[in-house]
């Protein structure tokens, strides 16, 4: 177990100087507010939305399926006047560990995107791979692909805009159905994310854009990496340059400052975008959201759920 813990500590200071060193040099090449242009090329074309956004109230089902001999929960929110609508997207939603639909509902409000959510809810409010859960990874993606496919069959979703987004080990369910399902989904959004070494085994080479965020004050999920429940997990540094590979971005991403205290991180000529926000001395919590009263909190309220939903190319509600 020493040993082990060395290897993880020194890959995680391995990974801090990486990223250090690409976020100096991108400072030390661009004034303080830079002007990018988006000229990545996505992997998935997601045609514009062309019909009216819609200005109605939103429907709110619950709804149980039989997953390998287990009830499986999960929220789904629409827009009232969802068939009247074509081209919609679907936002896949999954919460951190010992949270459930509502918190994570309440936390996030995704319900003020113009596309179909699903708030998924894991098995004793887990998500595989963590060391924690009750399921098996295979046991979750056969959850994920059926409510997909469900709502495929049931609404006007565009199955080339199909997204997941998660916080914690919600987010490390996000990460791990990107390596699994890159030919289903469009793109991912990870919340101060639990990386656990598992998250990433068998991982497909396949680039799939991603948004990411995470705060150095996080004292759960720390941002340099490190254990939690006996099993080491990924520190920041490690994660973003695997990504920048995966997506074949250049290496050295552009650096600009944003409305909160931090950085952020934009990768260039990419296969498929890559963002990350370094927000700095934010805790556990999903930016702008219920319980977030770190630095910059103040004024941007649901900050992290507007970032993703420009991200993904998905209007809000009126």
């Amino acid at each position: 177990m020493k040993t082990a813990r060395k290897r993880s500590a020194l890959r995680a200071a391995i990974a801090a100087a990486l990223l250090s060193s690409f976020s100096l040099a991108a400072y030390a090449y661009l004034p303080t507010k830079a002007k990018l242009e988006d000229t990545v090329v996505e992997v998935i074309t997601e045609p514009a939305v062309k019909q009216p956004i819609s200005n109605g109230p939103t429907n709110t089902e619950r709804r149980t399926m039989q997953i390998g001999g287990r009830e499986r929960e999960y929220l789904v929110s629409t827009p009232s006047d969802v068939h009247q609508l074509i081209g919609l997207p679907l936002i896949m939603v999954f919460h951190g560990y010992r949270m459930d639909v509502n918190k994570m509902r309440a936390t996030t409000n995704f319900d003020s995107a113009h596309a179909v959510v699903v708030y998924m809810q894991g098995i004793d409010t887990a998500w595989a791979p963590a060391p924690y859960a009750k399921t098996t990874g295979e046991e979750d993606l056969a959850f994920f692909d059926a409510v997909r496919e469900q709502m495929l069959r049931e609404y006007p979703v565009n199955p080339a805009r199909v997204f997941a987004a998660g916080h914690s080990n919600g987010g490390g369910f996000a990460a791990y159905a990107a390596c699994h399902r890159p030919h289903v989904l469009t793109g991912i959004a990870t919340v101060s994310a639990a990386y656990y070494e598992k998250v990433f085994e068998g991982c497909s080479p396949a680039p799939v854009k991603q948004i990411d965020f995470h705060g150095t004050g996080d004292r759960v999920i720390r941002y340099e990496g490190g254990w939690r429940y006996n099993t080491p997990y990924e520190p920041m540094g490690r994660v973003l340059i695997d990504a920048e590979r995966r997506n074949h971005c250049h290496p050295q991403p552009l650096a600009e400052d944003f409305v909160r205290p931090g950085q952020k991180l934009t990768w260039q000529d990419c296969d498929a975008p890559l963002v990350h926000y370094r927000l700095e001395g934010s805790a556990h919590v999903w930016p702008g959201g219920l319980i977030d009263h770190g630095p910059g909190s103040i004024g941007t309220k649901n900050f992290a759920t507007n970032e993703i939903l420009d991200f993904f190319r998905i209007p809000r509600r009126g």
